[in-house]
């Protein structure tokens, strides 16, 4: 799926991550969301590599990456630890600085890489996600049924690890072509890719660890962020999938409130799968920004 990428794993103090590289020049993080793999990329990746260095890992947990054991609160699987795993990827390419370019559970792996390393974050490109704390906040009656996935993966003692276990693929599908404008989007050998993933039970469980901490101490991280005023230090892109009236509310002014300069950006015409549903649009916009 991504041909003429190198893969190498990186250790952490707690996780063993594989990373994709190509491409020489500005260093650009791609991470990937629920529940894929870096595979998500695989339209996007090599166009960016004829102008940069790309680095694509797996999350702790998700597709070839390794992490810890799962515990009930979602420590394990912070937004802050899983950013400490990308500052480790870094350190191990020779990489001080870089764009960080997200998508769903990436995107806000990201952010917490830009809020915790201001430092090392030279861009910030947010795709179809609000913060986690604004993404509870506003949560309505409609919304809650299209997202029922953060509140069925926070359960608590394993319930849903069991349930999803019972037929991964099954499940796997129904999220993508969920959330998806034309499944067609999905490439066979993708898909494949996908399915291989999300049937080791590690995957499975380091998901529902990832959404537990989504709605604990992630949530509790950005509040305390904000009421100590820290911002995001770097431009920020945001793009969202707006199809059939679905938007992710005022993700502009939202963003623009989260950075110390107002973000950009604005709707694709998709479904939540910007990297695979409209790769040139995406590309439209992030080669320009990233370039600056």
């Amino acid at each position: 799926m991504l041909d003429g990428f190198n893969e190498q794993f990186v250790e952490t103090d707690e996780a063993r991550i594989l990373v994709r590289t190509k491409g020489i020049g500005k260093p650009v993080v791609l991470i990937h969301g629920y529940p894929q793999t870096g595979v998500c990329w695989h339209r996007i990746a090599p166009v960016l590599a004829q102008q940069f260095r790309v680095i694509i890992p797996d999350l702790r947990g998700y597709g070839g990456s390794r992490g810890p054991a799962p515990d009930n609160a979602g420590t394990a699987y912070s937004k802050h630890a899983m950013a400490r795993d990308i500052a480790a990827v870094l350190d191990a390419l020779g990489e001080e600085r870089a764009s960080i370019v997200g998508h769903d559970r990436g995107a806000r792996v990201s952010y917490r890489f830009a809020l915790d390393h201001p430092d090392r974050t030279t861009h910030l490109v947010s795709l179809d996600v609000v913060p986690t704390g604004v993404m509870w906040r506003d949560l309505t009656a409609e919304s809650a049924i299209s997202a029922y996935h953060w509140q069925f993966l926070a359960q608590p003692k394993g319930l849903p690890e069991w349930m999803i276990a019972h037929d991964p693929d099954r499940y796997l599908v129904y999220t993508l072509e969920s959330w998806v404008a034309d499944p067609a989007a999905f490439s066979d050998e993708a898909m494949d890719a996908y399915k291989a993933a999300f049937r080791d039970p590690a995957m499975i469980a380091a998901c529902c660890a990832d959404y537990r901490a989504g709605a604990g101490i992630d949530w509790e991280m950005d509040a305390a962020d904000m009421k100590a005023g820290r911002k995001i230090q770097c431009p920020i892109l945001v793009l969202w999938g707006h199809r059939d009236g679905r938007d992710v509310g005022d993700a502009l002014a939202t963003w623009s409130e989260w950075g110390t300069v107002p973000a950009i950006g604005g709707p694709v015409r998709c479904g939540h799968f910007l990297p695979e549903e409209a790769p040139e649009t995406v590309l439209e916009w992030l080669v320009p920004f990233l370039g600056r």
